[in-house]
């Protein structure tokens, strides 16, 4: 009993389990996505995008209408609500549901901000989801998209604040959780801490392979081990989406990108980035800017 009468403070120190609890603080405190554009879309047959794989991390969520998505092979029919976030370089296709002649949907890119360290988009149990509170979700995104015609940067932040509760949402219900943070070869760590330092400059695989001490095929084999993907893979990933960051926050010169992505050549470059991101440079700033 105290001043205000009856009232007794509680921690709640049971809610979370304690794995939860270090995931939550983990996406609170080190994951800072970073949104590259966030659209709304209506529309009608015959419409089918064919399968993919994009060097960014994909939002989708359906606001009316049927329709069949299909991420690594497993397909979905998709109604009012359900959405999907599928990691960079994953395989995903959608379009319209048999029988259904219109549809509309909410479409969102964003880039992990290190480039070197774990995809936390890549951390959710299934890429498929179906937000708790789908009408506030859907109201909050269409707010966002309006807000993008006055302040592209003010309905980016909105948008990486919905990401952070998603990941939140998906981990208080054990759906999400980052990996462990150790790696078993602590010289895939020190490549990695390279790469990240020199992506830049003008290195290869034989650069990243002497800088830790091994032959071009051992690191070969123990990055794809731990990575799930060989190294000049990696180093192109990186600056990839190095460039693509320069691309949505700068006004650079393409030659000025490439150059500071680490490509050799402007022309090598748009090919590449075209090939990934299914835009040419110049078409994916004014993409990501709403121009």
């Amino acid at each position: 009993m105290n001043e205000f009468g009856d009232e007794r403070k509680r921690k709640l120190e049971t809610l979370l389990e304690p794995a939860a609890e270090e995931t939550l603080a983990r996406i609170a405190l080190e994951t800072e996505p970073i949104v590259l554009g966030i659209t709304f879309w209506n529309c009608f047959r015959p419409w089918r995008v064919p399968e993919r794989r994009i060097c960014d991390n994909f939002f989708y969520m359906t606001v009316s209408g049927e329709e069949q998505v299909e991420v690594a092979g497993e397909r979905r029919i998709f109604r009012r609500g359900d959405a999907m976030i599928v990691p960079e370089f994953v395989p995903h296709a959608f379009g319209l549901a048999d029988g259904c002649d219109a549809s509309s949907h909410f479409i969102a890119h964003a880039l992990a901000d290190n480039v070197a360290g774990e995809n936390p988009f890549g951390c959710f149990a299934t890429p498929f989801l179906h937000p708790a509170h789908t009408d506030a979700v859907l109201e909050r995104l269409t707010r966002i998209v309006a807000l993008r015609n006055h302040s592209p940067e003010a309905a980016q932040r909105l948008m990486r604040h919905l990401f952070l509760e998603l990941m939140e949402e998906e981990a208080a219900a054990g759906r999400f959780r980052f990996a462990e943070r150790r790696r078993s070869d602590e010289r895939i760590t020190r490549a990695l801490a390279y790469i990240r330092e020199n992506f830049s400059g003008n290195i290869g695989v034989a650069d990243i392979a002497a800088a830790v001490h091994l032959g071009e095929v051992q690191l070969r084999k123990l990055f794809r081990r731990e990575m799930g993907m060989g190294p000049a893979a990696y180093l192109q990933r990186a600056r990839l989406i190095h460039a693509a960051r320069l691309l949505a926050r700068y006004d650079l010169p393409l030659g000025e990108v490439a150059r500071r992505s680490g490509f050799s050549g402007e022309c090598y470059f748009a090919t590449l980035f075209r090939s990934v991101f299914a835009r040419t440079p110049g078409q994916y700033r004014r993409y990501i800017r709403g121009r």
